[in-house]
């Protein structure tokens, strides 16, 4: 799996950063020649970014920071990194600049203009002598200060979105609102901020701590309740910043610290006393919700739903850990002790429309995270949410007598009309958990560009809706899921380790997915032997109704033995009641179209177009995990047209990162390009 790893941490170490506002790369200065030689180039002072995306002027905003790369380069265009650079700042209280201890591909200094920055401009200047010559390279910026205005009254929204959300937008808002949550910082826990009064324009600010410490403190998300409406363009913002130095995510912790203190669920109002997390079912015997996540989003207490559920908002760059059962927290200024129930959730929604959760950790919890919707009504109904380059590994539980049976928690649980996973990294469940990495309820589902590297019960369990019922189940979108261009790279555990199981299991058949799986051009590697576990089968497609198809093109099922010489793991292709129909896969040769011994109403076609005699896919590094097509690979330009599928369907990047697939007109076999 290490590998994978590293992708996923050069994919979320850049998008760490989106938010920041950035330099952008400044044009050299011509300077006098380093040596007597002839040269083309002068050597000089290179000062640019290293960050996510471009901005056109040098304007900035009170609160923002980014890293720059600022190098020294020879008249020969190398980098000498034994030449001393002195970078300095004209007005510290407008913009600092720091030497990053570490130096890492984001840079090695941070510029960052504090919070509470007055307007004015300032210069960044680096310079540097060599032989007598001084070298020299500045840069002006200008600086906006930052207002905050106290929240309004009002209402939510539910509107639909006409496009997926696909990132926390606050273009429109004409101020953004700044609340700075650290060490030296305005509030210096989170308890301190006013959650409950937060809307559209807001962005808290949670910075990490010094040595990685937690916050040991549980958060309710409640914008567009009973406030001002957010928009498409005004999202609220809760945003991680990583340490400058470890890039490390703040951590938001469910767990006692090291003294014994325990978490606790408390906030500050302007001019009032600390209280109790506002959870909208306060008043309500017995109460649940606060014992089920340790970062919440849903409504406050006192709350009218007909307003509608939270809206707009987007949580990025967390690691939120241990919401697991047996832990205990503080409620009510400490005067009451409770537990976290076996459904205890890292980040749990209880209902959310416009929803973003980017590059996030959520591990060590009874759920990773929960999405839910309630009661069949459009004003508790999650949707349009987009789940995005976030890790989950370590959630699920082990069976607890009375308590739990070890199968109901996951690495992810949603339940939404209209949602998109991609870019994630999904691991291992806890040990002697039997959850499932992705379990989902929603239409509208994109499954795209995923690592699934886990020993998961299921990898995907596709089941119906429950909660949204006709508002999800009666969707056009509820017929058709999509899942492509992922990694699935198992070792099956000791409940065994399936695929994809797509129908229900409420018991109302009805409602039970019976349109079309789409799975294209994804790369599933099983890494055992036939004799290993339970069952000598690894399952692919468990289609629980007659009428449900999966639409199997362009994949790679490799069968990987752990010891030399023995079979690999059988991959059987359907079991249940649907149609499976294949075109153009790379198969082992030991795949089996059935479970093997079992009767079963499902149906595979096109077995006779799959590939793969020699149960040799040439892929350039398996030791490593690196399934990429290698030299001479058959996977190479062997892939089949996709149909009609439009052009925001066709697999376009790969696993791990945001790379384009190659534009030669064929299209390779798999997740991965050559």
């Amino acid at each position: 799996m290490q590998i994978h790893q590293k992708l996923y941490q050069k994919l979320t170490r850049a998008l760490a950063f989106g938010f920041c506002l950035v330099l952008v790369s400044v044009s050299a200065i011509s300077l006098s020649a380093q040596t007597a030689n002839a040269v083309t180039t002068p050597a000089r002072i290179g000062f640019s970014s290293k960050t996510v995306g471009f901005e056109a002027s040098n304007a900035r905003s009170a609160g923002s920071m980014e890293y720059a790369l600022i190098e020294f380069i020879t008249d020969t265009g190398a980098t000498d990194s034994s030449v001393v650079i002195t970078v300095s700042s004209s007005n510290s209280a407008l913009i600092t600049v720091s030497k990053v201890a570490v130096a890492n591909a984001l840079g090695n200094y941070l510029l960052a203009v504090p919070a509470n920055a007055p307007s004015g401009s300032a210069t960044i200047t680096a310079s540097a002598t060599v032989a007598g010559v001084v070298y020299s390279r500045s840069r002006v910026f200008v600086i906006t200060a930052s207002t905050s205005t106290p929240p309004v009254s009002s209402s939510s929204t539910i509107t639909r979105a006409t496009t997926p959300t696909m990132k926390a937008d606050q273009s429109a808002c004409a101020v953004i609102n700044y609340y700075d949550v650290g060490v030296g910082k305005t509030y210096t826990a989170l308890g301190q901020l006013p959650w409950s009064q937060l809307k559209g324009c807001d962005t808290v600010r949670i910075y990490a701590k010094p040595n990685n410490l937690p916050y040991h403190e549980m958060i309710l998300i409640s914008a567009g309740t009973n406030l001002a409406p957010t928009a498409p363009d005004k999202f609220m913002r809760v945003i991680g910043v990583p340490d400058p130095v470890t890039g490390a995510r703040p951590i938001i912790d469910g767990a006692p610290d090291a003294q014994g203190k325990l978490a606790t669920q408390l906030e500050t109002l302007p001019g009032q006393a600390a209280r109790t997390l506002q959870y909208h079912d306060n008043a309500s015997t017995p109460r649940a919700l606060y014992k089920l996540g340790l970062v919440m989003v849903g409504p406050q207490a006192g709350y009218n739903y007909n307003n509608g559920p939270v809206g707009y908002i987007g949580i990025e760059n967390l690691d939120i850990r241990n919401a697991v059962y047996g832990n205990s927290f503080s409620d009510a200024q400490g005067q009451k002790t409770d537990s976290y129930a076996a459904f205890g959730t890292c980040l749990f929604v209880e209902a959310a429309a416009h929803l973003v959760v980017k590059n996030n950790v959520m591990h060590n919890c009874g759920n990773g995270l929960f999405i839910n919707s309630k009661n069949g009504t459009l004003v508790e109904l999650s949707q349009d949410v987009l789940i995005e380059a976030n890790t989950f590994y370590n959630n699920g539980n082990a069976p607890v007598p009375n308590v739990t049976n070890g199968y109901s928690e996951h690495n992810s649980y949603t339940e939404a009309r209209d949602i998109i996973f991609q870019y994630n990294y999904f691991g291992d469940v806890r040990p002697g958990a039997f959850g499932d990495c992705l379990k989902d309820r929603s239409s509208g589902l994109v499954v795209r560009y995923n690592t699934f590297a886990s020993s998961c019960g299921l990898q995907l369990h596709l089941m119906d809706s429950t909660g949204g019922n006709a508002l999800i189940y009666g969707e056009p979108a509820y017929a058709s899921t999509y899942v492509y261009g992922n990694l699935f790279d198992v070792t099956p555990g000791s409940n065994s380790t399936n695929l994809v199981n797509y129908g229900g299991d409420s018991g109302l058949t009805a409602n039970y997915r019976q349109g079309t799986l789409f799975f294209y051009n994804n790369t599933m590697v099983v890494r055992g032997d036939a004799t290993h576990g339970i069952y000598p089968e690894t399952l692919m497609f468990n289609l629980g109704m007659p009428n449900a198809v999966a639409d199997v093109r362009n994949n790679l099922f490799y069968a990987l033995p752990v010891t030399p010489g023995s079979p690999g793991k059988i991959q059987a292709m359907a079991l249940g009641k649907g149609t499976v129909n294949m075109t153009n896969n790379w198969v082992s040769p030991n795949a089996a179209q059935y479970w093997l011994g079992h009767l079963t109403g499902a149906v595979v076609n096109g077995w006779n177009t799959n590939l793969g005699a020699n149960n040799n896919p040439v892929l350039a590094n398996v030791a490593l995990h690196d399934y990429r097509p290698a030299v001479g690979s058959p996977l190479i330009n062997a892939g089949n047209g996709l149909g009609n599928l439009t052009s925001s369907l066709l697999p376009v990047a790969q696993p791990g990162a945001v790379t384009l697939r190659k534009q030669d007109g064929m299209i390779d076999i798999g997740a991965f390009e050559f």
